[in-house]
């Protein structure tokens, strides 16, 4: 029985050629769209859910309350995760993690070798590290292999990188130079890809070391250093919840001393690692880059609507061809079809086409996955869409769709009575269905509203783009100098560098332009009170940075190569203390971290330049004298950039042979801070123009029905005299009523949504007006083109045809 519904199918959908077309045209591209998002939706699904017992395992985050406000961050201060494990029964296991960060990449070098590399995502970690998260070793095992001071473990590319095919078990390895080197003994090798997570290590040295291992294991402030990455393991049957309500009491019990000292509070969660990846939003301080969930709901919205747009060309084109079809029905149904048998025949053909465009839309996904990797910054290997998952939800994808849209159709098309068709009287009375305009003011609102997203965005990232950062990024080139021994040497790298042509200002620091201030301390005025304490980030810098950078002084002096206790501050600063700009210069501000106060003297005011991401205020800042910074940065007044940089290469070899020449542009890594909102420009712009195209094609089946539906009215018309304008207008009138409409509907939605979106950024665009007048415009000149070529076409054609019946 199916066979013969999918034979008689077939054979209409044959019939029916340029219908079937535009059909199998919007279905795959809507299909191509929906498979793109839901593999890369599908791929930020199922984060570190491969270690054992992962949802037993919880990451500690922490909010800062100061001033009322909450700050959440996902690190903790050292002495906390093990002050649980003791105080808490329901806690098998703890761990931390210390992320060097990117900025602090580690110098290793295999003394045998010689060769020396800057690798990123170091971590220091306790020795239980692999009691929580159990890699699989590929050399040595992970029981004890960061019980022995000084040893490391790393990953297999590491491994290889560093000692080729050999083997890298036992091996010694250097991290940093100089004097400041430490000799780590290899014991260990995981393999990182087995499972997505968002822990990545490259190597991990132990906890059990000198330097900051020693510095982590000696903290003991429940309140400060909240850098550390604190994760626990939970017993059997512990409820997490019952298990966090305890925390308030515990902190009070441990920490009541230290907070009472800096003057703020603050409060411990615990969230599954599970949870991590897709449920962080807020929450500073990550060891990876995280998703958000909303803006995965949100790509999956898109693309419903997409494919619901998809779904409304097809039952307009299909009740388009109606009439052809009516006699074809009311012959069935004299010969004894009932209802069912021709509502399954008209879903068969509605499946059967969804199945064919799902079929043609996996090799043009595949054909595509480098360009959605491109808009959506994913990582989707080829291999992800052979997955039995994919494959099993574009089955669901194309069965869903073809009912969705062949339901509507089926019925009314079934609905015919044969008795008015064999008369040559039939009328579907279609034209003017309640649910045929609900359906066009629908494709409107989606592509008036996107044309308004894209707008907005666009303005937004171009504001972003010009917008004065408090520095200019041109012609900057930040180098890391890595080392505490080639930071001894700054200031011979400094001259050296000066004297070559083409570099016209040279400065230290230690963080780059736009990288984020890590290091921070709690300030007041002098005599104040700890309630009215300001965190202030801290920055290290040499005499000659505002020049270089070209940070405008906005009262008082720089610095100078004797200042001692004597700072810059930001504008954020003076406000943030309620300091006026005339009487900022002499005035102090005292450290409360640690059980000494030392005060500062304020000998400058900058301008505010931003230090991390766009969608956060600007916050206080200091620079102090730095002598051995970490970075040095230098100002160019040439943009060939090869020659120059080939010099700068000698010159630094010739001092730092044994360390490895690393620079980046400074107007790159400001393209970073907003690389998610031109990320979602692109992603705006791609559906835009789907939704567009789709919709494009809808209204061409819409005015074939209406001029199928009034063929005869029109041939009427030209017979008294109506010439083509009038034609036109008599087809166009009513889509551009519903464009008016859809217009209203739009107009409201789409800046409630935007508005709540720009909210994100202290730096913003207003919404104007205009924005809304040129969406609409643009959906009435698109509707006016796509109705008007059809409509041209039926007033053109000769009227003796439609009326040679009558």
């Amino acid at each position: 029985m199916l066979r013969n519904h999918l034979k008689i199918a077939w054979r209409s959908l044959q019939k029916n050629r340029l219908q079937t077309f535009i059909n199998l045209l919007g279905l795959t591209v809507g299909t191509v769209c929906c498979l793109s998002i839901l593999v890369y939706v599908y791929t930020q699904f199922g984060y570190d859910n491969q270690f054992t017992d992962s949802s037993s395992i919880y990451r500690i985050t922490t909010s800062i309350k100061e001033h009322n406000e909450g700050k959440p961050s996902a690190g903790t201060s050292p002495p906390i995760a093990f002050a649980m494990q003791n105080d808490f029964p329901e806690i098998a296991e703890a761990t931390r993690v210390v992320y060097f960060g990117d900025g602090n990449s580690g110098l290793l070098r295999n003394p045998q070798s010689g060769e020396s590399f800057y690798e990123k995502r170091g971590y220091l970690a306790d020795s239980t590290f692999f009691k929580l998260f159990d890699y699989p070793f590929v050399e040595g095992v992970s029981k004890g292999s960061l019980n022995t001071p000084n040893s490391v473990v790393l990953s297999e590319s590491l491994a290889r990188k560093l000692f080729g095919r050999k083997s890298a078990l036992h091996k010694t390895l250097v991290l940093g130079s100089g004097e400041d080197e430490q000799n780590l003994t290899v014991t260990g090798v995981f393999q990182e890809n087995f499972g997505k997570s968002h822990l990545q290590p490259n190597y991990i040295l132990t906890m059990n070391s000198e330097g900051l291992g020693q510095h982590v294991r000696n903290v003991q402030n429940f309140a400060t250093e909240n850098f550390a990455l604190s994760y626990v393991k939970l017993k059997r049957g512990t409820s997490p919840e019952k298990l966090q309500d305890k925390f308030p009491e515990f902190l009070q019990r441990h920490g009541a001393k230290d907070f009472a000292k800096v003057g703020f509070t603050k409060s411990l969660n615990l969230q599954n690692i599970t949870d991590i990846h897709l449920y962080s939003k807020g929450i500073s301080n990550q060891l990876s880059p995280v998703s958000d969930i909303n803006f995965l709901y949100m790509l999956l919205m898109l693309a419903l609507f997409i494919q619901m747009v998809a779904c409304i060309n097809f039952i307009n084109l299909t009740t388009a061809r109606a009439s052809k079809r009516a006699r074809e029905i009311g012959v069935r149904k004299v010969i004894g079809a009932d209802k069912t048998s021709l509502v399954k025949q008209f879903l068969g053909e509605s499946v059967l086409l969804s199945m064919f465009a799902s079929l043609l839309s996996f090799p043009l996904t595949l054909l595509a996955l480098p360009f959605v990797n491109t808009i959506t910054r994913g990582d989707i290997g080829y291999a992800a869409l052979f997955d039995w998952k994919i494959f099993a939800a574009l089955l669901v994808l194309g069965i869903l769709t073809g009912l969705l849209a062949g339901l509507y159709p089926a019925f009314i098309l079934s609905g015919i009575k044969p008795v008015k068709v064999l008369k040559a009287s039939v009328n579907l009375n279609l034209g003017n269905g309640y649910l045929r305009k609900a359906l066009v003011v629908f494709q409107f609102v989606i592509s008036i509203g996107l044309i308004c997203t894209v707008i907005i965005i666009t303005q937004q990232v171009r504001f972003s783009q010009q917008m004065d950062m408090g520095f200019n990024k041109d012609n900057l080139i930040a180098m890391r100098l890595g080392t505490e021994t080639v930071s001894k040497r700054f200031q011979v790298i400094k001259d050296k560098f000066e004297s070559i042509n083409g570099i016209t200002h040279v400065a230290g620091s230690n963080y780059y332009p736009t990288e984020f201030i890590m290091g921070d301390m709690g300030m007041i005025l002098p005599g104040g009170s700890l309630v009215d304490r300001t965190l202030v980030h801290y920055h290290g810098v040499s005499p000659n940075y505002l020049n270089t950078v070209n940070t405008k002084l906005l009262a008082g002096r720089g610095l100078r190569e004797n200042d001692r206790d004597q700072i810059l501050v930001n504008k954020a600063t003076i406000d943030a203390f309620g300091i006026p700009l005339e009487k900022a210069v002499g005035s102090r501000l005292v450290d409360t971290n640690g059980d000494a106060s030392d005060s500062y003297e304020i000998i400058g005011v900058t301008e505010n330049y931003h230090f991390g991401t766009l969608k956060e205020e600007i916050e206080p800042m200091l620079l102090y004298n730095e002598v051995e910074p970490g970075w040095i940065i230098l100002r160019t007044e040439t943009n060939d950039f090869q020659p120059l940089l080939g010099q700068l290469k000698s010159s630094w070899e010739s001092i730092n042979p044994n360390t490895p020449f690393v620079f980046n542009f400074v107007d790159k890594e400001v393209e970073k801070l907003y690389a998610e909102e031109k990320r979602l420009s692109k992603i705006s712009i791609l559906f835009t123009f789907l939704a567009i195209f789709i919709s494009c094609l809808g209204l061409f089946g819409l005015v074939s029905y209406v001029a199928e539906q009034k063929k005869k009215e029109i041939g009427i018309r030209k017979v008294l005299g109506a010439n083509v304008k009038n034609v036109v207008q008599l087809l166009t009138k009513d889509f551009l009523g519903l464009v008016v409409i859809a217009f209203l509907i739009a107009t409201p939605l789409a800046y409630f949504v935007m508005y709540n979106w720009l909210k994100d950024f202290p730096n913003r665009i207003s919404i104007e007006w205009w924005v809304f007048v040129i969406a609409g415009v643009v959906a009435f000149l698109i509707t006016l083109v796509t109705v008007s070529s059809q409509a041209i076409k039926a007033a053109i054609s000769n009227p003796i045809k439609s009326l040679r019946t009558e």
